[in-house]
């Protein structure tokens, strides 16, 4: 039965703050933990987690702030479950986080925890919402609104994360995707004995035994021919396993060729949404996490608003997409994005359109000339009434009409003498005279590449300093967990932390700017008293007046 916490906000005579020295109850309440108590955890909306409970009278559930809240620590210091739970009976600044201001107050087993995870996830996996992604969004908007952020300005990246997974070899991933598929059958009995020896421990120990792999390959193809007519979990498992990996030449399974394996295969039977991406020269195996934050330089802070994850076969224009979507459903205000090349395109464009954003991207990406020619941002171009391209200008200034076809096409006249005719200018001689070809987008691209902006380079350049803060808590970029839906959950949780230290940081820098201006102000106090007893008592001695220090 869902049970909202309040029993944090009852002050008590003999809780463990009250019962510290002044002096060290002051540090508390100056710490971390009073940001993350009041700017995150008094927040958290329990009403969004109650669908995960009976509405049958029984037990009353865990304070569902206090689970959330330990998930947040937990992804932002990169705590395991033992340590998340020992600094929860223990650590006094995380029970001060977390509403737990009584020593004697009885604490829930770590298997609650755990029983929560599985709630969430299996909520998401039957609703498609993940609740982690909906309480960073309804405590993100309150931040917004109650430090007023603009939100008119964003920049965005995106960065790769690896899921948890052993690097599998290919032999090592079809047995350990046979070994999956015989977990999953209802009846085993047939498949004992003609499995057994890919069952006698886990997949590199199986392999480890294998003097040539090339001889179990065909074998591993046939047994997974035969399992995917099993049908349910198991058989779609090995239907799918089957069509990546091997190709069917009558009715014999024949393995592919490595470069033939498309990146978006299986990685792991462990995690069936993981996909292979080489990015810079490295190969990574899980999801890309895209992180939209604020950047106007009137904010006192800027804060993450939104956290979008995917396989990371997704592009990146795709993410941006769904992060205007997404915070356009929240009624967050954005007026101009900026980003790097990598969502520029015709769909980020498109839906910067949509949404009425002006993208601001650091460089384009495709359409770039070879050095040997003229670049097409090298000619002008004008446009008609309703926003056709009408007339070129070429760099040596001749001009052109435009024609629309499958390409845009303008015929010129004098071309021949020209020194870089049928050199750098992109003027081909056709029988009819020399003339030029070129497509809409060659032009768009142009203008777009003509438009960037110096100041967006350093206005982007501070996120990838939050794509940092947002692993901070990941080992090597490798998430604890497997699956999307855990994924989201982890990295959403991350992006809290990282506002609530923000907004810490922030509250200490006011507060030693309040303490310099009084600072300043007692020096000045000070001067003036010294300079008006020197003017009043010219010529004698006597104490100084010491009383303002």
């Amino acid at each position: 039965m869902f049970r909202k916490n309040e029993f944090h906000r009852q002050g008590s005579l003999f809780s463990a703050p009250s019962l510290l020295p002044d002096k060290l109850r002051h540090r508390l309440e100056a710490s971390w933990a009073a940001t993350f108590y009041r700017e995150v955890f008094c927040r958290i909306e329990e009403s969004l987690f109650a669908v995960l409970y009976s509405e049958k009278t029984s037990r009353p559930n865990v304070p569902v702030n206090v689970l959330v809240g330990l998930e947040i620590l937990k992804s932002g210091f990169g705590w395991s479950d033992e340590e998340l739970y020992d600094h929860c009976c223990f650590d006094l600044q995380v029970r001060y986080a977390l509403g737990l201001h009584a020593l004697d107050e009885e604490l829930f087993e770590v298997r609650s925890l755990y029983n929560f995870r599985r709630r969430v996830r299996e909520h998401a996996a039957e609703t498609g919402v993940n609740l982690f992604a909906e309480l960073m969004a309804q405590v993100t908007d309150e931040q917004l609104t109650r430090h007023q952020i603009k939100t008119q300005w964003q920049r965005v990246d995106s960065t790769q994360v690896l899921s948890n997974l052993a690097a599998l070899g290919r032999l090592e991933l079809i047995v350990a995707v046979v070994q999956k598929v015989y977990a999953l059958l209802e009846d085993k009995e047939p498949w004992s004995e003609r499995l057994s020896f890919y069952l006698t421990g886990r997949a590199q120990a199986v392999c480890y035994r294998i003097a040539r792999a090339e001889d179990h390959f065909e074998p591993l193809g046939q047994l997974l021919a035969e399992l995917a007519a099993t049908g349910g979990e198991a058989g779609d498992l090995a239907r799918r396993v089957l069509a990546e990996q091997y190709e069917i030449v009558e009715g014999q399974a024949s393995l592919r060729k490595a470069d033939s394996v498309s990146p978006k295969s299986l990685q792991s039977p462990h995690d069936e949404e993981a996909t292979y991406r080489n990015k810079g020269g490295k190969g990574n195996k899980g999801y890309v996490a895209n992180v939209s934050e604020t950047c106007s330089a009137e904010n006192p802070v800027q804060l993450i608003t939104h956290v979008a994850v995917a396989d990371n076969q997704q592009d990146d224009a795709k993410l941006l997409e769904q992060s205007l979507d997404e915070q356009a459903e929240r009624d967050i205000e954005i007026d101009e994005v900026t980003t790097d090349g990598g969502y520029t395109g015709p769909v980020g464009e498109a839906a910067c359109a949509r949404h009425h954003v002006q993208l601001h991207p650091t460089r384009i990406r495709g359409g770039r000339s070879k050095a040997d020619r003229f670049d097409w941002s090298d000619y002008q171009w004008e446009y008609d009434a309703a926003g056709n391209p009408s007339i070129v200008i070429c760099p040596q200034g001749q001009r052109a009409e435009m024609v629309e076809g499958k390409l845009f096409r303008a015929s010129f006249t004098g071309c021949e003498d020209c020194p870089f005719f049928g050199e750098r200018c992109r003027v081909v001689a056709r029988k009819t005279g020399p003339i030029l070809y070129v497509s809409r987008r060659s032009i768009e691209v142009a203008l777009q590449r003509s438009g960037l902006r110096e100041i967006d380079r350093k206005v982007r350049a501070p996120v990838e300093a939050t794509v940092r803060s947002l692993k901070r808590g990941l080992t090597a970029s490798k998430l604890p967990v497997r699956g999307l839906i855990r994924a989201t959950m982890v990295l959403c949780a991350s992006a809290l932390m990282v506002n609530a230290r923000r907004l810490h940081a922030a509250r200490v820098s006011c507060f030693v700017f309040f303490l310099q201006v009084i600072s300043a102000i007692k020096a000045l106090l000070r001067h003036l008293v010294s300079f008006y007893w020197r003017s009043t008592n010219s010529g004698r001695r006597g104490p100084v007046l010491a009383g303002i220090r």
